[in-house]
């Protein structure tokens, strides 16, 4: 059968075109997946020094001791803006009794105040505290008489607190009477000491 082919291939003109054809085609899609690979592997060894130069030029800085002291006292400073609760029911009081005090001393009008957690699910209408580590993320609705002198002033009193006190949200409704629906959270962080039995 290959004898056939070559001397087909001897006395057929149009057929040697066509095999050369087929080499042709095959070569230049050889070099072409060559080329391909090679501009591919030489991205990766660009890719590659930068990242072993950063790493070298990182491993090269000798202030590792003093980085951690600044991310220590940054851990500090945050732990710092936790408020602290022995258990759930206790955070979500310690909570409204600031706020409580917050709004009276900003003179809102037929303030309302709804408490929950931040997993709040509809499940035989219990609030679920969010697990984040040691954590309890409490939420409060408040809602009260639109003034903006008050409102004013009791956004400046809950955002300069020295607990961090989080505006989620802030809404203004003008009918039937202007009043102020806000969302307000905070995280406290969970005590040490284990809670009292049935707590």
């Amino acid at each position: 059968m290959l004898d056939q082919f070559l001397s087909e291939l001897k006395s057929n003109p149009r057929l040697r075109i066509a095999v050369a054809l087929v080499f042709a085609v095959l070569w230049f899609y050889l070099i072409l997946t060559m080329r391909e690979t090679l501009d591919r592997s030489a991205r990766e060894y660009r890719s590659t020094s930068i990242k072993l130069g950063r790493l070298q030029s990182v491993m090269q800085q000798g202030d590792w001791t003093e980085r951690l002291n600044a991310a220590k006292t940054l851990q500090a400073e945050m732990e710092s803006a936790l408020w602290r609760g022995d258990t759930l029911g206790l955070a979500r009081a310690a909570f409204q009794d600031w706020l409580n005090q917050q709004m009276q001393r900003a003179a809102v009008s037929r303030p309302v105040i709804s408490m929950g957690t931040a997993n709040e699910e509809a499940t035989g209408g219990q609030a679920q505290a969010a697990r984040i580590d040691d954590l309890w993320k409490v939420r409060a609705k408040l809602v009260f008489d639109f003034n903006p002198e008050s409102l004013n002033k009791l956004l400046g009193q809950m955002t300069g607190n020295t607990h961090h006190v989080a505006i989620e949200t802030l809404h203004i409704t003008k009918a039937p009477i202007p009043r102020v629906e806000l969302m307000a959270s905070a995280y406290f962080q969970k005590s040490d000491r284990p809670p009292p039995p049935g707590q």
